[in-house]
Formats: structure tokens, sequence, C-alpha cells
């Protein structure tokens, strides 16, 4: 065959082999549409049908709200005195029984108690007293709801009974309650018919977008004609007095929003792998000097490289691999000795979490950059960590060396303006100074132990390392040492904090306190060997064996639960599930009666993973309670996103807490945000009675605290078991209302 065979040959086939690429390209262009369209549609389908539940759920917890705060006040023997065996007007708005709290707290428009005549006997609406009688507000239909609320209840007692009806042209939703004197036995209850309360929230378009708007629902209202009545998604509520209606939102569209991002990106893919193709046959005949402008290329990466390995990334500073032989070459040199400054960051990682990683770069980038001006000549500075730099500084002596550290914290000090706005961040110093016989490693290693002291002092300050630093670390080590010994010799114990129900004041569960009775130190606090044993990792072992030993006591008690911390290590440990069952199993211990408590921080360290774990917990059967709520800025938003049962009130609420003021606030808000929930909520740090009678009134779930009574040995405790209630209280129980 000729050579002009052989390249009509070559043509022919390099023509096939073009025409199947453009085949197979457009083949692939209309599949990835095609699996485009499906996807969106499926997104759709998907986030309509989560918003309709979320909508019924928004709808079903007012009513449930509704319905609950209800009872509470009609199965009351007051309530039952004052407004149907008399009506006293004064107890009940004057008083603030029965007055603005239900509008100005819970939000409920209209309040009524009907008396067994059907007569308007007491009237709020949005919070005022009003003339106004119940037929005149919801219409002749609301006689029948009163009278299934009779019929309900039976005999002195209360039954909520839900309704839904209009006012002034809103849907409200209603529920009706017989008056019964409750658990009050001081009340006696006279016969005849009962008097009827009732509550209502009229749901205005300003409510019902805020209640949407709380559960993720956008823009939630009245159908505003019959054609937004028919679109979707929707719910149709029938009225007791008057035609249905219908509630409309205008729900996510996570499929379209992709189908309108990812399709000009997919023609414009195929517009530039038509480009490509065309310029492919172009630029074949081009190949060899393509492949030598490609073997220069090559050559100037592998330059690129090897300085990008000898710099960081982030800053453009030296980084530890050129740190390691700057101080090799100094090092040499007796006459030139250098001190070592290691520099780290204070107040960083709240830059980072507050703004995100790109603002916590460009803060390293500035910092780096004022690092690099403060320094003269020949010296340098170098990033090895996240946070963490390192200043090689030559020729200075003491004095020298403290005037750079002065400097360098005032120069990082100063505000930094970045395009997130402005932060201010500090700095840390710990200083060694050259010494005979001294190596990069050993002057490393003295630099990091002046940092931490640096760190100890308070921060936006410098150490000079000095001899009995490492005096200190080997004490650290032999209390590490002797942890493990402790461990070995079963020299810890648990104490137990009983935690008591408030209406019954009887004992409902204990926390268990971890105690480490040393053979020559005595009773070690548990914020000296905490820290360390978590540092160390020695709190896995510590914690299981505190697992084990809190099921098995508990075990032996009558019917109460135990609580136990778990730490943010344990959290991160794979076995943690595995150690909790074990415990279970081998103790005979019910699930249900172990209550395990994390704190927010271990949250914030790694949301995913803690989630993964509190699932493994949750499907033993155990109960899980964040511990300290209140003070982080996301408490909230984990109690939404984690499976907890219950909350902890921090202590620093609970002392600040009186008749009055903020902590109460607080404390009420907590409280009602853990029964809007379904979260059992306990209050620690107990120490005068006035704080536990408000707690009880204000129906917080538990107590704990040194007023009731202090960590206790399993034996006292059992022996407490036996009467049950805090001894302070057992003469006076049933004195206060849960």
């Amino acid at each position: 065959m000729s050579h002009d065979q052989d390249a009509a040959a070559a043509a022919a086939l390099g023509r096939r082999a073009m025409t199947a690429l453009v085949g197979a390209i457009v083949f692939a262009f209309v599949v990835a549409f095609a699996l485009l369209t499906w996807i969106a549609d499926d997104q759709d389908v998907t986030a309509e049908r989560r918003s309709i539940a979320l909508e019924s759920h928004a709808w079903q917890g007012r009513r449930d709200l509704l319905a609950t705060t209800l009872e509470d006040y009609a199965a009351w023997g007051a309530a039952y005195a004052n407004l149907h065996v008399r009506v006293d007007i004064d107890w009940a708005y004057t008083q603030a029984n029965l007055g603005d709290t239900v509008f100005n707290r819970l939000g409920f428009t209209h309040v009524f108690v009907v008396g067994p005549a059907g007569e308007t006997r007491y009237a709020l609406v949005d919070g005022a007293l009003s003339s106004s009688t119940v037929e005149d507000t919801f219409g002749p239909s609301v006689a029948d709801l009163i009278a299934r609320a009779r019929q309900a209840a039976g005999d002195n007692a209360t039954a909520p009974t839900p309704g839904l009806l209009t006012v002034g042209g809103h849907p409200a939703i209603v529920s009706a309650a017989a008056i019964s004197t409750g658990a009050d036995w001081t009340v006696t209850p006279v016969p005849g018919p009962a008097s009827v309360m009732l509550f209502a929230e009229r749901m205005t378009p300003a409510r019902l977008k805020a209640l949407g708007s709380r559960y993720f629902v956008d823009n939630l209202r009245v159908a505003r004609d019959a054609a937004d009545a028919a679109a979707a998604p929707s719910v149709r509520l029938a009225l007791e007095n008057g035609s249905p209606i219908t509630l409309r939102w205008d729900p996510e569209r996570p499929g379209r929003r992709l189908v309108d991002m990812v399709l000009p990106l997919v023609f414009c893919a195929g517009a530039a792998m038509a480009f490509l193709l065309a310029l492919f046959v172009h630029d074949s005949r081009r190949a060899t000097g393509l492949i030598r402008a490609s073997e220069r290329r090559l050559q100037a990466a592998y330059r690129d490289v090897e300085r990008k390995a000898m710099h960081d990334a982030t800053t453009g500073l030296p980084n530890r691999l050129m740190l390691d032989r700057h101080m090799e070459e100094r090092l040499q040199d007796p006459a030139a000795r250098p001190a070592l400054l290691f520099l780290d960051l204070d107040r960083f990682k709240p830059v980072n979490d507050a703004h995100g990683h790109a603002a916590g770069d460009e803060v390293l980038q500035q910092v780096a950059e004022r690092l690099r001006r403060s320094l003269p000549e020949g010296d340098l500075v170098a990033r090895v960590g996240g946070d963490e730099f390192v200043v090689v500084a030559a020729g200075l002596d003491q004095e020298g060396v403290e005037r750079l550290c002065r400097r360098l914290i005032a120069t990082v000090a100063a505000p930094i303006r970045h395009a997130f706005g402005e932060v201010r961040v500090g700095l840390s110093i710990g200083v060694a100074m050259p010494e005979p016989d001294c190596d990069a490693g050993e002057l490393m290693r003295h630099a990091d132990l002046a940092l931490y002291r640096a760190k100890e002092a308070g921060r936006g300050t410098y150490r000079f390392f000095a001899s009995e630093m490492n005096e200190k670390i080997l004490g650290r080590r032999k209390l590490e040492a002797e942890l493990w010994q402790g461990l070995e010799r079963r020299e810890f114990t648990l104490d137990f904090q009983p935690r008591y129900d408030t209406r019954s004041m009887r004992v409902r569960r204990a926390e268990a306190l971890l105690r480490w009775r040393h053979p020559t130190r005595g009773l070690v606090s548990p914020s000296e060997f905490i820290p360390l044993a978590e540092e160390t990792g020695l709190i896995v072992p510590i914690g299981e064996w505190v697992m084990r030993a809190a099921c098995a006591a508990a075990a032996r008690w009558p019917e109460i639960g135990v609580s136990v911390n778990v730490s943010a290590v344990q959290m991160r440990d794979d076995q943690l599930a595995a150690v909790v069952a074990d415990a279970l199993l081998s103790s005979g211990l019910e699930p249900s009666r172990l209550e395990i408590e994390i704190t927010e921080s271990v949250l914030i360290e790694d949301a995913d993973r803690a989630r993964a774990v509190m699932l493994e917990l949750k499907a033993l059967g155990v109960r899980l309670a964040m511990d300290d709520f209140g003070t982080g800025y996301s408490s909230l938003g984990y109690l939404r996103s984690f499976p907890f049962d219950a909350i902890k009130i921090d202590r620093r609420f609970v002392a600040d807490l009186g008749p009055r003021g903020e902590a109460r606030a607080i404390v009420q808000a907590i409280l009602g945000l853990g029964r809007a929930l379904g979260l059992t909520v306990t209050a620690e740090g107990v120490e005068t009675p006035e704080q536990l009678m408000l707690l009880r009134v204000d129906s917080c779930d538990e107590v704990q605290g040194f007023y009731l009574a202090r960590p206790l040995s399993e034996p006292d405790l059992l022996g407490l078991l036996t009467g049950g209630q805090a001894p302070e209280l057992r003469s006076a129980s049933g004195g206060a209302r849960g």
C-alpha cells in the first residue's frame, strides 16, 4: 500500500473515530439532560411533601400547646373557686391568675369563661377585659363546642375539646374544657353543670406567617382566592362556624433551582466541548511543538513545586521544612546562635467559627504580613500550624528579645479589617534563648513549654523558658502515671447527687460524680485530674469504668435513674456505644433508667460525628440530656438538630433566680421551650428555698442542688431513698403547685 493510501486510510479512520466520538458526546449530553430533569422533579416532589409535614406539625403544635395550657388552667382548684363557684374578676385579671399573661407570653388572643347557663362570665380579648360574649365573638356554633367540652369531661373532670372557628374573618384555633377542681382536694365541688373555660388564638396573616417561619414554611396564609386554594401544596381545614378554609404556602423548589443553575452550565459545557474538538483537530498538526512546550512547562512546574514545598500555601511564609533547614544552618555557627520565638494567636478560633475559613485565611495572611514587616532583614518567620508561627531572631540579648516580643504583640493586636468586617486577635509568645549543646528540636520544645506558660498567664503576653518548666512537665507526667495506677488499684469511687421531681419532691434519678481518693494526696479535685485525663486520652478507660460502676449501682436501687457525664474525648471514641451497651447488659439496668449528659462543646467540635454517636446511643434506649443549657450561642439550634430528651438549666441562671428580673425570665423561657419540644427540664445548683419555690411555681420538672442534697456515697443514697423526699421538704411537701 502506497504512502497516499496509508494517509487516506488514516484519514478515514480518523473521520470514523471523530464521528463516533461526537455521537458519544451527544448521547451523553442527552442522557445527562434527562437525568437532570428527573432529579429536579424528584427533589421538588420531596420538598413539597416535607413542607406539608412541617405545616401539619406547626399547626398541630399550636393546637396541642393551646389544649395543654387550657388543661392546666381549667383543672385548677383556685380557678374553680373563683370562676365557677363565684366570679372574682380581681382574682382573675388584676392578680394576673388568668390575665394578660395568657396573651403576652403565650399569644392566646381570647379567653372566655362560660357559666352553667351559657352566660359569659369572664372575657379577655388581646389581653384586655372585654364585654363581648362568647356568642358575639364566635357565633352560635360555639355552643356546640361548649356542650361537647362538658360532655367529654364527665363529673368534676377536665378534658380539652379542640375546634376551629372564625373571628373577624380570620381562622381561630379554639379549645374548650370544663372547669374542675383538678387534684386540689381543698376545694369542694358544687353540684350542677360545670362552667367551661375557652382559649382561642386568632390566626391573623401575620401570625400565620410567623408560625410558618418557625417551621421553615414560607408565606403560610389562608388561600387568597379559588385559584390559590386549588394550587399545591395546601391543607384544607373544616370550620365549625363557616365554610372550610384552605391554608397555602410557597414551597421550596430545589429541583427548579437546580435546573436553572445547571442547565446553562450544561449548554456551556457542550459548546466548550465542541470548541475543544475543533481545536483538537487543528492543534494535532502542532503536536511536536506542544510536546516541547510541555517539557519546558514541566520544568517550570517542578521548580514551582519545589518552592511551594518550602512555603505555606495560605500565607506565603516559610513552612516547617524550611524552618528546620534554616535552624540547622544557624546552629552550626556558634557566634550566630539565634533565639527562637513560638507564637500562637489568641481568639482566632472564634473568627473561624463566626465568619468561616475564608475570613480565617485572610486574617492569617494579614498577621503574616505584619510579622514579616516587624522583623529585621535576615530573621525568619515561619508558619508551623493552624494559627502557630515561629520567629528565628539572631543577634539579640534577652532585653532585645523582650522589645521584639512587645512589638510583635502590639502589631498583631491592632484591628484587622477584612471583607467580613473588623476583628481583633491577640498573640502569646514562648521564648527559648540559645544554649550550648541545645539542638533545634530541644530549642523548639523549650519555646513550646514557655508558650504554654504564656497561655496560662492570661494570653497576650510572653514568657521565657526556665528550667522549672521542665519540673512542671515532670509533675504532669507523674500525675498521669498515678492516674493509670489509680485506675488499676481501684482508687476511684462514685458519689451520687439526687435529683428531685418538683411535684412529688421524691428522688427521680441521681447524677454520678467521679472521686479520686489518692493514697498520699488524699481526695484529688476533679478539676486537677479530669483535664489531664482528657488531654492524654485516659478519660476513655476512666469513663468506661464510671459508666459500668454507675449502671451497676443504679441496678441495685429502687426504680430511679442514673445520670452520667460524657466528655468530648469519649464522644470521639468509636467504642462509646458498645461500652454503654455492655455496661447495661452486664448490670441488667433498664436502658431507660440511664441518662447521658452531653455539653454543647461536644457538638461544636464535630457536629456530624456527635449526631452519629448520639443516634447509636438512642438506639440502645438511653436518655440524652444537654448539660449547661443556655451558655452557648447555638444551644437552641442543637436542640432541634440532635435527639435530646432533656435539658439542664445552667447553674448560673439558677444562682441569680428571684421573683423578678432577667434570670427568672430566662428560666421561664427555657421551661417554655422544653415544654414546646417535649423535653424534661432540670435546674441544677438549687441552693435556697426561694429558688426551689420559684422553680416549682414555674413548673420545672426536676431540681438538683446543695439545698436538697449534697453528693452522697451509695450507702447514704440508699438510706435517703428509704425516705424518698428531700429532708428539708418532707414536712412541707404538697405546699406548692408543681
